[in-house]
């Protein structure tokens, strides 16, 4: 099995059966989250995950409730708020969240969650301290 296939099957894991509800899903996407980054986009019920790694990009198509989607990207919000007070707001923004990790990660954020569009850009910083 290779790489993409695993992060693929991870996600869908992390989607599905979720263990800690959407604070459990949005540590296990940041958990996942290739270097080269990820994008979300909900369509017509279903999640559509772009994982971009090496010089390819998969999707994974997801059946999602919209209600769930908004709620990860309402998480996303909180988490950039957290490390810079007021740097997006609850529809969107740009942004930087770290996921307490050994070693520490942090994620350059993009996403839109509006009643008409909800979208997620993730991009792996790496190391705060200049590690990769």
């Amino acid at each position: 099995m290779n790489t993409t296939s695993k992060l693929t099957e991870a996600f869908r894991a992390a989607i599905e059966h979720p263990t800690r509800g959407v604070v459990g899903i949005v540590d296990d996407l940041l958990r996942l989250c290739p270097e080269q980054g990820l994008r979300l986009d909900w369509q017509a019920d279903d999640c559509l995950i772009h994982c971009r790694t090496g010089d390819s990009e998969e999707a994974i198509d997801l059946p999602i409730r919209k209600s769930v989607f908004r709620a990860i990207l309402a998480r996303i919000a909180v988490l950039c708020n957290e490390q810079r007070p007021n740097s997006v707001s609850p529809y969107g923004g740009e942004g930087e969240l770290s996921q307490s990790a050994n070693p520490l990660v942090q994620f350059q954020v993009s996403f839109t969650n509006t009643p008409a569009e909800q979208t997620l850009e993730l991009t792996s910083k790496g190391d705060p301290n200049g590690e990769p």
